[in-house]
């Protein structure tokens, strides 16, 4: 089970101060679980690939410059290049199948390379969209909108953003019951992605009108820290929490809908969210801890465990082909002293430890003590200039890895396509 943009600190075994996550938390508490599972980058564009093939995506000089679909056609080749967990899983005899509701996560950006079954949950996707959502209010703009001759508010491409897992699970469940075991089952939703669009029964904190003056505060582009009051804050807040009640109702209606199969679970987030930290709201380009630490846990495996040390999602693909190994499995081997998170491009990356964190990119170095500083307001570099130092020596020799992998990369499609046309 993947989940876009849930914070860790939001779910309850990992601290959360409300009572948001209880199928969450028994999981987790039940299996083993990751109490510093770090993504790979604060959006999904910089995380998902390198969680399913263990690489960072390559730099690309012209990444800015790019649309939606140059970026999608950028993942898309890092995908075609590496082995996906989907692949290594199939050759091991799984039957494989996935459902998405992230436009990144589609076969325009080659994810769908390893499965057998792939469901795009999207306005002109694999599921219809009257089961994008269940609610009252979608259906009637997705009917408004589409008897129009024209968009004028380009519905067709924002209404992906507002499903609901409530209103497409009837076609998870139908695709389960259709798969011979053993499966694997990769199921990634959408819904605590801002806009948080949550169905009735999992508001405690919002009511309708409150949920839908969040969207439009940021349809409006007025996200910006201080241009918003106090109450606008609040409310996106309180509607974010409603999201991850939502959530948890997903993975015990998963859980409940897999449990005659005595499956291995692994739950985890792409990336965390922003609610007004460093006058940030969302997942912009930022390496701060809200947006890079995520909950993380595994169950089914007949042991339970709290692992404190570094996981870096970049190793989960390892971690869940292990799974399916006769060999036993020990959590500790997949944490590390040292984590690397990077934004697309290497615009800006961030080495962390358990304790420090560099930032490089975009400026002068900076750097974080989460011991005194678990906040990330202050830069201590000049205080600690032998931390510093050293962090930055990490982060050189990763960029020197980073380039020559991009070089073997280049030579190798090079000799490639001279050896085919030869042919």
């Amino acid at each position: 089970m993947t989940v876009d943009s849930l914070r860790a600190d939001h779910c309850g075994f990992l601290g959360s101060e409300w009572p948001l996550t209880p199928t969450i938390d028994r999981l987790a508490d039940e299996g083993v679980s990751f109490r510093q599972a770090i993504a790979p980058g604060p959006r999904t564009p910089s995380s998902l690939p390198a969680l399913f093939t263990g690489e960072f995506v390559s730099h690309d000089e012209d990444w800015r410059m790019a649309d939606w679909q140059g970026r999608q056609r950028r993942i898309g080749t890092h995908m075609s290049r590496f082995t996906h967990l989907s692949e290594r899983l199939r050759r091991r005899g799984y039957e494989t199948a996935a459902f998405t509701a992230n436009p990144w996560t589609t076969r325009e950006s080659n994810f769908h390379l390893g499965f057998d079954e792939f469901d795009e949950v999207s306005a002109d996707g694999d599921v219809p969209s009257e089961r994008l959502s269940d609610s009252w209010l979608f259906t009637l703009a997705d009917r408004g909108f589409e008897a129009l001759p024209v968009d004028p508010v380009g519905w067709s491409n924002k209404k992906e953003w507002f499903s609901q897992w409530s209103g497409y699970f009837e076609s998870i469940r139908e695709r389960l019951h259709g798969l011979s075991e053993p499966f694997f089952l990769w199921v990634f939703i959408l819904d605590t992605h801002q806009p948080y669009i949550t169905p009735r029964r999992f508001r405690a904190e919002c009511s309708a009108w409150e949920m839908y003056y969040s969207v439009l505060r940021y349809w409006r582009g007025e996200v910006a820290d201080a241009a918003l009051p106090p109450h606008a804050r609040s409310m996106i807040a309180r509607t974010y929490r409603d999201a991850v009640r939502s959530v948890d109702g997903f993975v015990e209606a998963l859980t409940e809908a897999t449990d005659a199969y005595d499956p291995i679970t692994v739950f985890l987030s792409d990336h965390g969210e922003a609610l007004g930290e460093h006058g940030n709201f969302g997942h912009e380009r930022t390496l701060y801890e809200e947006n890079l630490r995520v909950p993380c846990f595994v169950h089914g495996v007949g042991r339970s465990a709290a692992v404190r040390e570094q996981f870096p999602l970049r190793v989960a693909s390892d971690l869940v082909v292990d799974l399916v190994s006769p060999t036993e499995f020990e959590p500790e081997a997949y944490t590390r002293q040292f984590v690397v998170s990077t934004t697309e491009n290497g615009h800006r990356t961030a080495i962390r430890t358990a304790r420090w964190k560099l930032v490089v990119g975009d400026g002068p170095d900076r750097l974080y003590d989460h011991q005194s500083d678990p906040a990330e307001s202050n830069d201590v570099r000049a205080a600690h200039p032998a931390v510093a130092s050293a962090l930055r020596d990490i982060y050189d020799r990763h960029e020197a890895t980073q380039a020559e992998k991009a070089a073997t990369e280049a030579a190798t499609e090079a000799l490639v396509t001279e050896e085919w046309g030869s042919l």
